[in-house]
């Protein structure tokens, strides 16, 4: 048996949609939503690439900017967590580690996509401001830096957690299996997502011809394969570092109760938040 075939693959594609789909809705449902209730509005509509929210006389972009800043957030209080969880729990860490870094990776990645396309909720924040053109290349800088800052940490977390067995055929697999659950995860909720449709007007409205069908299916991969891309950088990252310490390889076995968390997610998102939850009050 090789040695790398002792992480289970089910498990590793498991917790990386279960990571993606928990990092969507701090986004959608913590960030944007939550704001929303702070300063008096009401939630109209809850899918995974978009939350409406209803303001009675109250500014908007604020809530523009708690969506990718809940995110980022939440993707450094999952680093710290990282360092407080006992070694032997493998499955919990490496979910903490998906969930940082995919966190880390679709903020920063979304700020300058933002500035790239002049669309999305980093663009929408500069749009009142003089010299967007600027401000443009102020948000593709910033999150291109972010961005490859983000890959740093998550190369260094993912070396402690490999350990002794941080051989290139391990580390590819830790991050390659998750990243294709994740694109395949975010392609099937898209299938059966028919209210987003209407949402995604920003990208449509950022490229010229798109058809709004288009837009979601682009908007499900630049979330997805897009903003997931810098994982494949991180393998190379751990393997030029000078591992100090030969810590004993943690490996993801398949565990029922994770496996079992994770299938619920995904039917709750492929059955009721893709297609959309009209929220009343």
């Amino acid at each position: 048996m090789r040695v790398a075939s002792r992480d289970s693959a089910a498990m590793l594609a498991a917790l990386g949609t279960l990571a993606f789909a928990a990092s969507l809705m701090t986004h959608e449902a913590v960030g944007h939503g939550g704001y929303c209730l702070a300063v008096g509005g009401h939630n109209t509509l809850l899918t995974p690439w978009s939350k409406t929210c209803h303001f009675p006389g109250v500014p908007r972009l604020g809530t523009k900017a708690a969506g990718p800043g809940m995110q980022f957030g939440a993707g450094l209080l999952a680093w710290v967590a990282l360092h407080r969880v006992l070694p032997g729990a493998s499955q919990l860490r490496y979910f903490l580690w998906l969930y940082m870094t995919q966190s880390l990776l679709i903020s920063s990645g979304y700020v300058a996509f933002s500035g790239v396309l002049n669309a999305g909720d980093a663009a929408e924040l500069i749009a009142p401001l003089q010299h967007s053109f600027v401000w443009r290349g102020v948000l593709i800088l910033l999150g291109s830096v972010v961005y490859f800052l983000s890959m740093r940490v998550a190369a260094y977390e993912l070396g402690r957690f490999a350990g002794s067995d941080n051989r290139m055929e391990r580390l590819f697999r830790l991050v390659w299996i998750p990243y294709t659950s994740v694109g395949v995860f975010a392609l099937g909720t898209v299938a059966v997502n028919q209210a987003s449709g209407r949402w995604s007007k920003w990208l449509v409205r950022g490229i010229p011809g798109l058809s709004r069908t288009v837009g979601l299916v682009c908007l499900a991969l630049a979330s997805s394969f897009g903003a997931g891309s810098g994982m494949f950088g991180i393998p190379p990252m751990v393997r030029g570092r000078v591992l100090r310490d030969s810590t004993p390889a943690q490996y993801v076995r398949w565990s029922p109760a994770w496996g079992a968390v994770a299938g619920t997610i995904v039917l709750l998102f492929l059955f009721c938040i893709g297609p959309g939850i009209a929220l009343t009050r």
